[in-house]
């Protein structure tokens, strides 16, 4: 007599879960395959933006040393500019100084009637 378990083949899966094994091995290793592909991606895209950050801050350290520079010569220039306008306020005044004593011999030559 044959019993319940005659038919079936001893230690074989059957092809159904066989199958459904197979598929999502498949499914599996494609998603592998997918997240390190775009893992490649973004370390490429890290990488870039590292050197791009690298560059802005060279760029930025060459524009702080340039503008440190020009405010050292913007300093310069308003000390000269400073002294300059000492220099024409004096001179003003010595000029104010001898018109003064110009006009005052003028007057005395008015004064004693000398040509």
């Amino acid at each position: 007599m044959v019993g319940f378990g005659a038919n079936r083949r001893g230690g074989r899966l059957p092809s159904l879960v066989f199958v459904a094994l197979v598929v999502v091995i498949a499914i599996l290793a494609f998603n592998c395959w997918n997240a390190s592909s775009r893992q490649a991606l973004l370390q490429e895209e890290v990488a870039e933006l590292q050197s791009q950050a690298k560059r802005t801050e060279v760029a930025r350290g060459r524009l702080e040393k340039r503008n440190s520079d020009l405010m050292g010569k913007v300093d310069s220039h308003k000390k000269q500019l400073e002294q300059k306008e000492a220099d024409y306020s004096h001179l003003s005044s010595q000029l104010q100084a001898r018109d003064g004593q110009v006009k005052k011999c003028e007057d005395s030559k008015v004064k004693r009637g000398l040509p």
